[in-house]
């Protein structure tokens, strides 16, 4: 029976009934395992509290951009290609370390205000929490979805900013993440400024030519107002990691703690910061280290942690475009997984159901050969 329903009587003269019947169940188990680990890396299709995150992200880039092109320097679209405003040069006195250009353009991408409310709510995180945040001059377009998704859940975000930016970042003299938070904030587009502020890795690089980037970020802390917080890089960590702590857990400990950027006391200056993961972390790397950030300390005080970085392999893992030109907020990147995931729903489906039509085909015979 199974050599005519499967028009292939020179395959099935090789293999007995019960061994088809075993490779289809496999095939169908194969299927079942794709199934869960599909469900089990796709996040739920954002509701409207994640979408508004994504739409004030999305306006509110667009009213950066006005303010890049009313004051200059002029959008070099060539880098720029979603015509943002938002990325920067290559290297300016502000300029900390390398960056990638595509990483920061794949930052614009208003979506990630959506991923931000999702893990924070997969972290138990709920209205009226207190987070802690901290914000790098590096990727302003994610510091931006940050603040978005947590004015979308009612929040309370202690912010740390950090001037210094990578290539590509805010690194535009007059117009760093500071001045745009500013900007955002005296037009009621931003609930909260930054109370803290460093002037991150350019303590590291020593600033720009002659010290000009000290003096530029020491101008922007002025024109923004928060409090300056000096740190001195690898020689001061534990100190810097200890007081931000103490900023953070001031009134009870935050509900969450959510790093933009790869700033030296979020990870530390340890081997094993190489090896965290982005999203919503789950656990991190064993180490006794004392110069261990504070994504580190902060889960071994039970505190979630959302980190941001390596931008393009977070966007490959939820199906969000590189270099977008598109700034469009819309499901299409988790529908794509829901119609995978439908897809394999139904291959399973199938095999099963031929896997059962099969045995009961058999299930005469293997009677009458017993009679």
């Amino acid at each position: 029976m199974i050599e005519r329903l499967l028009g292939a009587p020179v395959f099935a003269a090789k293999l007995k009934p019960k061994c088809l019947r075993a490779i289809i169940v496999l095939a169908g188990l194969v299927s079942l395992v794709c199934l869960g680990i599909d469900l089990a890396q796709r996040p739920p299709l954002p509701d409207g509290v994640a979408l508004r995150a994504a739409g004030l992200t999305k306006r509110r880039i667009g009213l950066l951009k006005n303010a890049r092109i009313e004051n200059g320097p002029p959008i070099d679209l060539a880098l720029d290609v979603a015509g943002s405003g938002l990325i920067g040069v290559d290297y300016s006195d502000l300029t900390t370390t390398l960056g990638d250009l595509r990483a920061k353009q794949t930052s614009l991408n208003p979506y990630f205000a959506a991923l931000v409310v999702t893990w924070l709510r997969e972290a138990g995180v709920g209205e009226g929490d207190k987070v802690a945040v901290s914000l790098s001059g590096s990727f302003p377009a994610l510091n931006l979805a940050v603040l978005s998704a947590a004015e979308a859940l009612g929040l309370r975000p202690l912010i740390i900013s950090s001037i210094g930016a990578s290539s590509y970042g805010a690194n535009v003299g007059g117009f760093t993440w500071l001045d745009m938070e500013r900007y955002l904030f005296e037009r009621g587009e931003l609930a909260w400024l930054s109370e803290y502020a460093s002037l991150g890795g350019i303590v590291e690089t020593g600033g720009g030519i002659d010290g000009t980037g000290y003096a530029l970020g020491f101008e922007a802390v002025a024109r923004h107002g928060a409090k300056y917080l000096p740190e001195n890089g690898v020689k001061s960590l534990i100190e810097d990691m200890d007081r931000r702590r103490g900023l953070y857990f001031a009134g009870g400990p935050p509900k969450a703690y959510i790093n933009v950027g790869g700033g030296v006391t979020a990870l530390g200056w340890v081997p094993e910061a190489a090896l965290l993961d982005n999203g919503l972390i789950r656990g991190v790397p064993k180490t006794g280290s004392a110069k261990r950030g504070l994504i580190f300390r902060m889960l071994e005080e039970n505190v979630p942690v959302i980190h941001l970085l390596n931008i393009e392999r977070l966007a490959a893992r939820y199906n969000l475009p590189l270099s977008p030109r598109d700034l469009e907020v819309s499901h299409r990147p988790l529908l794509a997984q829901k119609r995978r995931g439908i897809f394999l729903a139904l291959t399973l489906l199938g095999w099963l159901t031929l896997a059962a039509f099969l045995a009961r085909l058999e299930a005469p015979k293997a009677a009458g050969e017993k009679r």
